[in-house]
Formats: C-alpha cells, structure tokens, sequence
C-alpha cells in the first residue's frame, strides 16, 4: 500500500512539472499571442431569441447520403439549388420535391476519406456570380468559379500562395460586387480546417480579403478576426459584412461614404457562435449559428478565452498529439490511426463538445436588429451553418449532418406582437472604445458620430429606428450613451430600458460607461506585396 501511495504522488508531482513546463517554456508551437479574450455577455434568450420550435417543421432530405452539406446556393430558377458537400463535391439537386440528385464538378482529385479532406478538399462557401458562374470557397484549395451547366472549374485563387507574407489556412466564405470584385474570408492563418480547434486557442488570426479584379491583387482589410466565417455584400454594397465565429458578432466594414476603410460590429453578444450570413429577399439578413452557447451553464469557450496558460497548454497537447498520430498512421499505414488525428481537433469535436442546445438562424433587419430566430429545441436540424431562401423553401446547411434540411416558407412565420425590435448598444470588453464605429470617449459622453446624436448626461438618441430609453434611460443606438452590462433587454423586440435602465436588446449586449467595441480587429488596406 505505501509503495502505491509512493508511486501514485511521484506521479502526480512529476505529472503537475511536466505540464507547467510544456506551458511556460518558451518558444514551442504552436505559435501565437495567447491573450486574454473577453467577449461581449451573452444576450439573454428572450424577445427574438426566445425559444421556439420552428425548425423542428423541417424535412430531412437524402439522410445517410449526404454528409456535411454545408453551403447551398440559387439562382433564381424554381426547384433548383447547388449544395457543397464533405469530399469536395459540387451537387445539384432539382424537381418538384427535390427529389433529383446529379453531381456537377469535384472540387478536388477525390480521395479516401474525410480524414483526407486537404486532398479531395472542402467546399465551405457558394455563390453565385453576377455572369451566372458559382463561385466556390475551398477551405484547402482556394477560390474556384464553376460552370454548373458545362460542368466545369476554373481556379481563380490558390490559397498555398501568401498574402501579405501569410498563407491563408481556410478559405472560408465569398461574396461578389458588381465589378467583380471578390470578398472573402480567411478563417486563420496559422490551422488548417481539420485543426481548427487551433485557431480557438491561438487566435485570432483571420481576415476579411477582398480581391480586386482589375490589378488581381489580394487587399487585407481586417485582420484579428477570431475565425472570420461568413461573408455577406449589402444590396447597395456600400458594406461588407464578415460573421466572427468566437466572439459571436457579425463585423461590418464600409466600402463607400463617408465611412469607408472604417469598420464597426453589426451585432454582437449572440446565442451562439454564427457561420455563414446569406441575404433575406425583400430585405435583411438570415445569420445561422452553428453552435450555440448554453443558457444555464457556464459558456465553456468564454471561459477558455480568459484563460490564456491554458489554452496554451491545450493547443500544445493538441498539436503534439496529432502529430505524433500523423506519423504513426503514415508509418503503420493505419486508416484507424489517420480517423483518431484528424479528430483531435477538428471543429466537429469541438462543437461536440461545447455546442449545446439545438440550432438558431436569426433573422435580421437592413440595420442589424434581431426580428425573430428560428430554433430546433428537439434537434431535429443541428448545427446550421447556412440558411438559403428559394422560391418555395429555407435550406438549411450544416457541415457535420448528414441528410439536407428544408422547411417550407409558409412554416417560418414567427407569431409577433407588434413591438418593434431595439438595437442595443455594440461592445466588447477589453478593446479601445469603439474605434470601428468611430466614437470618440471624452469625460464619459460617448458621441454617437457619422450622423449620430450625441446622447450626454443620459439624454436619449435614438437614431435609425432605434427606441429611446423611458423615463430618460440611454438610447438604444450605435456609438450612443452607456448601458450597463447585463442590463434588462427589450421583450419581444420592443424597448426595456424602463425607469432609466439601459436598453441592451437584440443587437448585442451593452458596453458600460461607453464601453469598448470591435476589440482587436485591425483594419488593413493592406495590398498583397
């Protein structure tokens, strides 16, 4: 028994050395900053993200035939979209019930396996260009415009090239202007997609990229996303919108007027953690999570945020382990050793492990308000990264299900009461105050600038349809006066900041005493060298 007890504390001390020194030593990789991250509070699940079961009405299409379905595609032709799909393949699915089903192109040579997607590739984002040829985003293997009738490819962009002296690791999301021009995002510069999980404990290291037709040079113009995802023109494309997976805020980045080259959050202190952003006809925005956050337990990866030792130490296991697999799989020529690497840090298992609670596409306004979400409590769609509109129906992406979702238009009708949704004021904890929106912090008076009012001594401002606070409470509104953190939203999308209480809603959390916003996005102009 004394020798157990001898052997299980040498352990346990030689154990606790090891790990402190895989932590703190200096100069191991991964590389990264590893700093702590604080993100805005979790806006709270009511008014329009109160819970419903509206998705749960979906139709399961082709299940244990598809796998990761992750982004879909129309173009304005009845009964007809594209969907990308885990192995590289571009499918067409058409009919009445869509129930046809031919592959258009392979993105990739093809291979094995999923565990070989770097080589068959992984299509992430679609769409369709203004001369009606698909634009793919190839997570891999960089940017492809496909003729979906002639069945062909062409490779616009190849991501093994750098940009600015960095390689972009996953090519994420696309959108086209008019001119042609590309906009696109580079999710992280230092993981690839099958270690992804990376990025969460070493970032941030994405980018919003726009590629200029006519020079075909690559131009950063943001960097320090936290897992840039999806990306999204407005209909005047006077703006561009890229989705912040980790922080759980859409980031929008002004392209004309008098705001261009600034930046500012669109919306913030999400539910979950959101993918892609597709535009909603007839105006606004569908803005899927593909993971949401838990609303009674402790938000894992926020905590993970703060800690920065150990994401540190997580990463450096999480590196060491998966390489030593790699070798062992190649060397023991082992498909069970390849599937076990892969999986170490996949985003798969970590949506495993910390996505909770169903699925939610929020709809948004042209503004950024959150009318009303749709949601899954019983989980009959998981993990929406895309919502689609058609003529008849809402298609549902998701990179980890295995069957495609749809659900009738007529069923996504929220029942409303009437309020109007608030807009609540933009933060993140931690970073310089709101220098994407353009604010200006002196004595405490936030000004709400670029047409703005400014909202001093608790005046209200409330500007672009956003409510004023009753009873002299803060406005609701962008580079506005301070609202308290964690203070009580808006019911039902209408105004709460009673008694001169803050208005946080719908849009985010509020920033105390003109808090900071848009924490550590660099904005760029920067052109590739």
């Amino acid at each position: 028994m004394m020798n157990c007890i001898k052997f299980l504390s040498w352990f346990l001390v030689h154990s606790v050395l090891f790990l402190t020194i895989l932590t703190f030593i200096p100069g191991l990789p991964p590389h990264g900053d590893f700093l702590v991250e604080e993100i805005a509070p979790t806006t709270p699940r009511e008014g329009p993200f109160a819970l419903n079961n509206i998705l749960d009405r979906a139709q399961r299409h082709y299940e244990n035939v598809f796998v990761g379905p992750e982004s879909v595609a129309y173009r304005n032709k009845p009964n007809e979209i594209f969907v990308s799909m885990h192995g590289g393949s571009i499918i067409k699915i058409t009919g009445s019930s869509y129930s046809e089903v031919e592959e258009v192109v392979k993105i990739g040579p093809g291979c094995e396996g999923y565990w070989e997607e770097k080589v068959c590739g992984r299509p992430l984002g679609l769409r369709f260009g203004h001369d009606g040829k698909l634009l793919v985003a190839d997570s891999y293997l960089g940017i492809f415009k496909v003729d979906v009738d002639a069945g062909t490819k062409e490779h616009l962009l190849d991501s093994k090239e750098p940009i600015n002296g960095t390689r972009p690791m996953i090519v994420d999301d696309i959108d086209e202007d008019i001119e042609g021009n590309l906009y696109w995002s580079d999710a992280s510069t230092i993981a690839s997609l099958d270690a992804g999980a990376l990025e969460i404990l070493a970032g941030p290291t994405g980018r919003l990229i726009k590629t200029d037709v006519k020079t075909g040079k690559n131009i950063v113009l943001l960097d320090k996303l936290f897992f840039a995802n999806g990306v999204q023109l407005s209909p005047k494309e006077d703006f561009v919108l890229v989705c912040e997976t980790i922080r759980s805020r859409v980031i929008r980045y002004w392209l004309k007027g008098e705001k261009a080259g600034t930046h500012d959050v669109f919306i913030d202190g999400l539910p979950g953690h959101p993918d892609n952003i597709r535009a909603k006809p007839g105006g606004g925005y569908y803005l899927s999570l593909v993971a949401m956050k838990s609303s009674n337990s402790i938000d894992m990866i926020g905590t993970l945020l703060r800690l920065p030792w150990l994401r540190r130490l997580l990463a450096r296991i999480g590196y060491g382990t998966t390489n030593i697999l790699e070798m062992a799989a190649h060397y023991f020529q082992s498909q069970f050793l390849a599937r076990v690497s892969y999986a170490v840090l996949d985003l798969a298992t970590t949506a495993a492990t910390f996505g909770k609670e169903g699925s939610m596409v929020v709809i948004l306004d042209a503004e950024g308000y959150a009318k009303y979400s749709l949601q899954s409590p019983a989980g009959v769609v998981g993990s929406v990264s895309e919502a689609t509109e058609t003529n008849d129906m809402l298609v549902l992406g998701s990179p980890y299900n295995k069957f495609l979702a749809m659900i009738p238009l007529e069923k996504i009708k929220p029942s409303r009461s009437g309020a109007k949704p608030t807009r609540p004021i933009e933060m993140n904890l931690g970073g310089s105050l709101a220098n994407a929106a353009g604010s200006d912090d002196k004595g405490g008076s936030p000004v709400a600038k670029d047409g703005g009012p400014a909202a001093k001594d608790g005046g209200p401002a409330a500007k672009d349809g956003g409510p004023a606070a009753k009873d002299g409470g803060p406005a609701a509104k962008v580079g506005g006066p301070a609202a308290k953190v964690g203070g009580p939203a808006a019911k039902d999308g209408g105004p709460a900041a009673k008694d001169g209480g803050p208005a946080a809603k719908d849009r985010g959390s509020a920033a105390k005493d003109g808090g900071p916003a848009a924490k550590d996005v660099g904005s760029a102009g920067k052109e590739e060298l």
